[in-house]
């Protein structure tokens, strides 16, 4: 028999009250949350073209023009729900920072460790989002993969000439390869897919060594940069601690970033290779996505992510899970490139 510690009311109570870290590439090219009450997710992309309007004699009949169209884009999420298993003896310990003998009854500690608990899970959620978000930009696609899950990729359909290896000769770091040469024949061909303009490049720590090596780009690049009425000198750290912003060359803002996670193994992986260099378009207008919460207990509510806990009577275990239905996706993929550039 299992019986409930805290109604699923009061957890989610506790939500808005958590630290969760910010991820850059999900805040800066996939920024909306979008929950849905289904347990797939439909997404309108609108197409247009691009022709002029013609030229016609005033006094004759003009000439008609063929509607936008659009296509509707379905997916099915993976479903992720971490769980930790929560000890009778561990709220008899005491917490880190806490006075030798301890200060808090046993049930302060418990109802501090499922706090604890939940707000791991919240991270681990949104870190696999900012996996989502890297593996989109890094390839236009998502491979979901896990236990009891077939492998499944997601294609948003970006368009081939958006990922990119450099050839030997034209690699950073070759003779008379010019590093902004390349980041603008790479802009105009997001822009010229329908991507918008590309102002956004983010680099792998390795990448950027090599784009400062190129004396004719350093002499271009402006790392003032203006906060609060003040002028700041060199790289600026952004609050995730995962990304520095390194200055600016005309309207193009350069970014140097890496994040790791922890893969099935335990080894760190990093989120995007070595040697990679990203462009974004705020036209990619990527969302972070939610379907159904698929238990009966949350109603099928379409929300972020739902906590629950319970107990297990014999043996006596206590049990913490929160549940999420996520994808990122982004609404326009052509506004997005990458490059391998070694």
């Amino acid at each position: 028999m299992e019986t409930n510690v805290f109604t699923t009311r009061q957890l989610i109570a506790l939500i808005p009250d958590l630290v969760v870290p910010r991820t850059f590439l999900l805040d800066t090219f996939f920024p909306d949350v979008v929950t849905q009450d289904t347990e797939v997710i439909d997404f309108d992309i609108v197409t247009k073209g691009r022709k002029l309007a013609p030229f016609v004699s005033p006094v004759v009949a003009g000439k008609p023009m063929r509607l936008r169209g659009s296509v509707t884009k379905t997916f099915k999420p993976a479903y992720v729900k971490p769980k930790t298993p929560i000890k009778p003896g561990q709220a008899l310990k005491r917490r880190p920072g806490e006075r030798i003998a301890g200060e808090m009854s046993p049930q302060e500690r418990h109802d501090l460790i499922v706090l604890d608990a939940i707000e791991d899970h919240l991270e681990a959620i949104k870190r696999r989002k900012e996996w989502m978000a890297a593996q989109i930009l890094d390839t236009g696609k998502v491979v979901v993969e896990g236990e009891d899950y077939p492998k499944t990729e997601v294609d948003f359909g970006r368009h081939e000439d958006h990922t990119e290896a450099l050839e030997l000769d034209a690699r950073w770091g070759e003779a008379g390869v010019k590093i902004l040469d390349s980041i603008e024949t790479w802009a105009e061909t997001v822009q010229g897919n329908g991507g918008g303009a590309a102002k956004i490049v983010v680099m792998d720590p390795k990448a950027w060594k090599l784009a400062r090596a190129d004396e004719d780009f350093l002499k271009l690049l402006d790392n003032r940069r203006q906060a609060s009425g003040n002028v700041e000198l060199g790289p600026v750290s952004m609050p995730d601690n995962t990304a520095r912003y390194v200055g600016n060359v005309g309207d193009f803002d350069f970014y140097v970033y890496q994040d790791v996670y922890e893969a099935d193994d335990g080894t760190a992986t990093k989120l995007i290779p070595d040697y990679t260099v990203l462009l974004g378009s705020q036209a990619i207008e990527g969302v972070q996505a939610h379907g159904a919460i698929l238990d009966p207990a949350a109603g099928f509510a379409a929300t972020e992510a739902w906590p629950k806990n319970w107990v297990d009577d014999d043996p006596a275990m206590e049990y913490v899970m929160t549940q999420s239905a996520p994808l990122v996706i982004p609404a326009r993929p052509n506004a997005s490139f990458r490059a391998r550039v070694r």
